[in-house]
């Protein structure tokens, strides 16, 4: 007698090599098990980010050596997620089934389920939506440590967003003024409004202002955008300031890797600092942000809401560089 054993499925993105996002494709595809060391979730919502178009399409081209050299390692992206624990591996402690959870995983969150390492997810509260904690932690957290322990953000400190109206730009205005900071703001026309509503003290319209010029000397700079020398953006700092930047020029090979080198060799002759982030997923700042989403000191901000099928244009979307906010994919 034949025994025939049925191999369960999901839908899930697909990119088996690197290119834009019109390359993705739905596939149905194993759903993964609960590995030891594993938990395995059931996926409500997942986000997309920078990072995702970086892991896609292979660029710039150091990425390779994590995500794959000639193809992706992991051809199912998606870095951010919320969701509900399936199952649990074993050496797993402090989950069980149905658990709500979110956290930033790397790669398999556009699926209907993703193994993840327990490390980098996060009970999520109930008040919490899964679409706003599918849209806070890579953002979220690049926020937070830029601001808490690279800037070192005090009370009644000045800091200047620059990029303010996109994912990481919304949360470090509000988690600036969270830590008791005088906000000020860049960004386009359309985006004024919502970043005034976010808490903004003030906002300046990079369209019709020079932000190194016009903006004043505050003590904190977060640069969401990160194209602007140094010479022009120490102007916008006062002696002793504190210049963060989440992102640089996209170079092909190295992306803003050279463009840092020489920004912290020209803030060490110089009485301003310069330094960079790029979010440490822990549970610990997960657990921060859970609270900050609860109490109301930070929203996410939530441009549009995409289905799975449609993530490939949301990926394109996001990758033109003029979100305002984060968009989310509901599962």
């Amino acid at each position: 007698m034949t025994h025939h054993t049925t191999t369960r499925t999901m839908r899930a993105v697909f990119g088996e090599r690197y290119g834009n996002a019109d390359g993705l494709e739905l596939r149905d595809v194993p759903i993964p098990e609960a590995e030891a060391g594993r938990v395995l979730i059931k996926v409500r919502a997942a986000s997309v980010n920078a990072f995702d178009h970086h892991m896609t399409t292979g660029t710039p081209l150091l990425v390779r050596a994590v995500a794959g050299l000639r193809a992706p390692k992991r051809p199912v992206p998606g870095a951010d997620v919320a969701g509900v624990v399936e199952a649990v591996g074993a050496d797993v402690e402090g989950f069980a089934v149905g658990d709500r959870v979110f956290g930033s995983i790397g790669f398999g969150a556009w699926a209907e389920y993703a193994s993840v390492n327990p490390r980098a997810i996060a009970p999520l509260p109930d008040e919490v939506s899964f679409e706003d904690g599918a849209a806070t932690p890579m953002a979220g957290l690049t926020a937070l440590q830029a601001i808490r322990d690279l800037a070192g953000v005090q009370s009644g400190e000045r800091v200047l967003v620059n990029g303010a109206s996109g994912g990481v730009g919304t949360f470090a205005v509000q988690i600036a003024k969270a830590f008791g900071a005088d906000v000020a703001a860049v960004c386009s026309t359309h985006k004024v409004e919502q970043t005034e509503a976010i808490g903004a003290d003030r906002v300046l319209d990079y369209t019709k202002v020079d932000f190194a010029r016009e903006a004043g000397a505050h003590d904190v700079l977060i640069d969401n955008v990160g194209v602007r020398p140094w010479r022009a953006t120490r102007r916008v700092l006062e002696a002793g300031g504190r210049n963060v930047a989440t992102t640089g020029p996209k170079r092909l090979v190295l992306g803003p890797l050279r463009t840092t080198f020489a920004r912290k060799v020209a803030a060490a002759m110089d009485s301003r600092s310069f330094d960079s982030v790029s979010a440490k997923v822990n549970r610990a700042d997960l657990d921060v942000l859970a609270e900050m989403l609860v109490d109301g000191r930070i929203s996410p901000v939530i441009e549009r809401t995409w289905s799975l099928e449609e993530a490939p244009k949301a990926l394109a979307t996001v990758a033109e560089g003029h979100a305002a906010g984060k968009h989310v994919i509901v599962v």
